[in-house]
């Protein structure tokens, strides 16, 4: 009977909708998010036209597959868990503000469409227990990162810029105010369902012991505006902070390469032969980029996986998978214009303008990028293989080495000599006169017997 009765009750459990909350800051709350999301739209729409000044290339086949992609790597995070150290602290900061979208959409399905839905065991289960216990792993998630970020050696994070501080701020003043708000609301109400939310009901009880008397419906009331306020700035500002990765993550690996073994550039000579090939071998300038690695250099977060992962890194060379990406991305970002303006002139056929704006920009290699750094890669992919953004590291450092080996013709100390060692000697081994076939017909059980003579005799007279 007990139990019945308490189902009973359940069933009725609910909370008033913007209590102690005047007019005047709910025509601000709807105001400020609307011109907060029109901000989000424009600044992704800005970035999206200087991606869509790439070169294009296919990359929507296969939809399943990629659609797979994305469920498991950006929906589940399974490449962000697998990282040591931060993984678990991001998935739960993931995890935290998604069961927190999800109970504040009950609240805009019942306030703005009017459905009655924000009662009952979906009120306590998701908008009072489950948001209230993930809300509070999302901000021990967030003092986790920000402890890394501050607190652990440099290594871990390469630059600590203003906007990270500004940024994880912001995300613990909303968390913590969302708290505030809920549990100031359950004291001032003497909520009957307070004990659904723990953690909410401990945070107003404490302020409420520390705050004067009669004050609890004005503090609620300011700090309920502060806590709108922080979601429509953080949203107006997902396009131009680290935060644009929610979005932009998704769609790099959504647009990534397939099948790997397929994705190494490659360059058909016959059609350069025939008129018909690119004006440029490899990438030169920012200009032969294409849309989609114009789109990962937006996705990367600095997160450093890929340059504590990298073999040529770790051997001291001066590679950073992470700062050759950062730098050409800013560099795209500082010539934005020029990049623009070729874009269109590519789209209209006007060859001509796009070698005049290619002439304007300077060389990717050897000038943003040090050639040290990407004829230091083993091409091994230990990079991509971490990258939480699925970003093609190895495609890109490729192409900088075609252009400068096949058009400027540079080639680091040692690489160059060999293709002369191979046409003089038939073996890369500089100053060693060693014959090639001399020495193979020396190796037990390679050759017949006696066949040996005859290829060093074939090889004498083929050099005489």
């Amino acid at each position: 009977m007990l139990a019945v009765l308490d189902a009973a009750a359940q069933a009725q459990a609910t909370r008033p909708i913007l209590w102690n909350i005047p007019l005047a800051m709910v025509v601000w709350m709807y105001t400020g998010a609307a011109l907060a999301l029109g901000v989000c739209l424009w600044g992704f729409a800005r970035r999206a036209r200087l991606w869509r000044a790439g070169v294009p290339e296919p990359r929507t086949d296969h939809w399943p597959r990629r659609l797979r992609r994305v469920a498991l790597d950006a929906l589940a995070q399974r490449a962000v868990v697998r990282a040591p150290g931060a993984g678990v602290p991001h998935a739960l900061l993931y995890l935290g503000f998604l069961v927190l979208l999800a109970a504040t959409s009950v609240v805009l399905l019942q306030m703005d469409l009017g459905l009655p839905v924000m009662h009952g065991g979906l009120y306590l289960w998701l908008q009072s227990l489950a948001t209230n216990l993930f809300g509070g792993l999302a901000l021990l998630g967030l003092v986790v990162l920000a402890l890394r970020r501050y607190a652990c050696p440099a290594t871990l994070v390469e630059r600590r810029e203003p906007e990270d501080a500004l940024l994880l701020s912001g995300l613990f003043l909303l968390l913590a105010s969302g708290f505030a708000v809920s549990g100031l609301r359950m004291v001032a109400t003497a909520d009957p369902w307070a004990h659904w939310r723990p953690l909410g009901w401990a945070t107003g009880r404490a302020l409420a012991a520390v705050l004067p008397a009669g004050s609890l419906a004005t503090v609620h009331r300011w700090t309920w505006l502060l806590h709108v306020t922080l979601w429509s700035a953080l949203l107006a500002l997902l396009p131009w902070t680290r935060l644009r990765h929610l979005v932009i993550t998704p769609l790099a690996q959504f647009f990534g390469t397939i099948d790997r073994r397929q994705e190494l550039p490659r360059i058909d000579f016959e059609a350069i032969a025939a008129g018909e090939g690119p004006d440029v071998l490899g990438v030169r300038t920012a200009l032969e980029l294409s849309r989609k690695q114009l789109l990962e250099l937006d996705a990367c977060t600095g997160c450093g996986r890929c340059e504590r992962n990298c073999p040529a890194r770790t051997a001291g060379f001066p590679l950073s998978p992470r700062r050759l990406i950062a730098d050409i991305r800013d560099h795209v970002q500082q010539r934005r214009e020029v990049i623009l303006a070729a874009g269109a002139a590519r789209r209209r056929g006007d060859a001509a303008e796009l070698e005049r704006l290619r002439g304007e920009l300077p060389s990717l290699d050897g000038e943003i990028v040090a050639d040290q750094a990407f004829w230091a890669c083993t091409t091994c992919r230990s990079c991509e293989q971490v990258c939480p953004a699925g970003i093609e590291h190895v495609r890109l450092i490729l192409q900088l080495r075609q252009n400068a080996a096949m058009e400027k013709g540079e080639l680091p100390d040692g690489l160059a000599a060999l293709p002369r060692q191979l046409e003089l000697r038939e073996h890369p081994f500089c100053g060693v006169p060693v014959d090639r076939h001399a020495w193979f017909a020396e190796q037990p059980g390679r050759v017949p017997a006696g066949a040996g003579a005859a290829l060093a005799g074939s090889s004498a007279g083929r050099d005489a």
